[in-house]
């Protein structure tokens, strides 16, 4: 039922959708504020490595991995004052293309540039 939740909220959430992404190379947007909204790695058109996500005030939100655009690892979201909220173990899922959850607690960040 966890993983079955897990997936669900994935598949709802706002993606970055490949056109979105350069070739290779970092990735990097920002809140309306100026501060970063998240960080990541591409590799040949996918998101690859350590994707963080960040609250407009700075504080890490999310920290998802992820190997040529198959999510791996094990993905934390944090509270806004740094607590851990959640922990997800996806070395063990196989579920082919999940996609990232976005922003976890407000469907994406409100004023994105």
């Amino acid at each position: 039922m966890k993983k079955l939740l897990l997936i669900s909220a994935l598949l709802f959430s706002v993606n970055i959708n490949a056109q979105d992404l350069p070739p290779n190379g970092k990735f990097i947007v920002h809140h309306k504020n100026g501060e970063t909204y998240l960080t990541g790695e591409v590799k040949n058109n996918k998101k690859h490595g350590t994707w963080e996500f960040f609250y407009e005030n700075g504080q890490l939100q999310a920290r998802e991995k992820y190997n040529e655009g198959r999510p791996v690892g094990v993905w934390k979201t944090f509270s806004t004052n740094g607590s851990l909220k959640e922990k997800n173990d996806l070395r063990n899922i196989n579920q082919g293309d999940l996609n990232s959850r976005g922003s976890p607690y407000t469907g994406g960040p409100p004023g994105v540039k």
